[in-house]
């Protein structure tokens, strides 16, 4: 052994010889009930033996911030949640928006959709690039290909017919809408649905003729100010108009019609209220609209008769040329 380590080794033993009575008694008498460690040898504090009976320390506990919920509480923390799920990504808000739009497509891909043209694509515009990225504050990160493929989205959304279009669907397009579209204070339009007793009651219009309709589930009855419409359209033109909207629709006597006229004559009422059941069959069951559109019943005909002018006999008719 080298003279450094028996240097070391009896300065070691020197402290520890000096230590060790102060140390001893330094400790505090033991209390009752409990056995003080003999091991003096080692130099340690003497601790006392727990008891058998002696409650150990709980290592799941309620959790401080919420007691319904238990909790490790060595291991509880708090830490930082981002607000974002894709907080983490190049373009977190961008990604959080179209994560959003796609579960609306999915969630409403059964709807039925309509085919928007170029002037309705033109009259109603949706943010531009640059306002979006401040929306986004994602700056120069924010290309035009993701600026696309937010719009593409968002006009599959409103290819949905307005009659069957969500709340939240509307909401979202409003959302994402230009400012100058904000400023026309777009609103939504508004749906009829059946009152409180299941009627339908609408409007229909053709020349003078104004026809006030309101229909029910029934078994087919038709009355036209309070009477049979046979009785009152003496014409079988004219009672084929009152009937065509059914069978457009296949809903012959499913119904019950209820028709007050005025205004006119007996053609122009029976055409406003062949429009007016119309738009009362599309309340019942707005699936209707794309087949009565189709047969020309959604579109009132606004054609009128024409003023006559001075100097003919009737609006475009002159007087007959006489050469004396």
């Amino acid at each position: 052994m080298s003279l450094a380590k028996i240097g070391y080794a009896r300065t070691f033993s020197r402290l520890l010889s000096n230590g060790l009575p102060r140390l001893q008694s330094a400790i505090p008498p033991a209390e009752p009930g409990h056995d003080l460690a003999t091991d003096v040898s080692s130099g340690r504090p003497l601790v006392p033996k727990p008891k058998p009976s002696d409650p150990r320390p709980v290592r799941f506990a309620m959790s401080n911030l919420n007691p319904d919920v238990m909790s490790n509480w060595e291991l509880e923390r708090l830490r930082i949640v981002p607000k974002l799920a894709t907080f983490y990504g190049g373009n977190p808000v961008h990604e959080d928006n179209m994560n959003q739009l796609n579960a609306l497509v999915r969630k409403y891909k059964n709807l039925p959709t309509r085919v928007l043209d170029e002037k309705e694509l033109k009259a109603y515009k949706f943010v531009s690039l640059e306002d979006y990225r401040k929306r986004a504050q994602s700056g120069t990160r924010l290309k035009i290909g993701h600026h696309k493929e937010l719009l593409e989205l968002l006009n599959r959304l409103r290819s949905i017919e307005p009659e069957l279009m969500p709340k939240e669907v509307f909401e979202v397009l409003q959302k994402y809408s230009s400012a100058s579209e904000d400023k026309k204070q777009v609103v939504q339009t508004a749906i009829k649905t059946l009152d409180k007793y299941g009627r339908a009651n609408t409007v229909g219009k053709r020349k003078r003729a104004v026809a006030n309709i309101s229909m029910v589930k029934g078994e087919g009855l038709v009355l036209v100010n309070g009477k049979s419409f046979l009785e009152y359209f003496k014409r079988d033109i004219d009672r084929s108009k009152i009937g065509y909207p059914f069978k457009v629709v296949s809903q012959e006597g499913q119904y019950n019609v209820f028709i007050t006229t005025e205004g006119g004559g007996i053609s122009g009422q029976a055409e406003a209220a062949m429009y007016g059941i119309s738009k009362a069959l599309v309340v019942f069951n707005p699936l209707f609209k794309s087949r009565l559109r189709l047969a020309g019943l959604m579109t009132r005909d606004a054609r009128k008769v024409e003023r006559k002018k001075p100097g003919k006999v009737k609006a475009r008719k002159s007087p007959t040329w006489v050469k004396r």
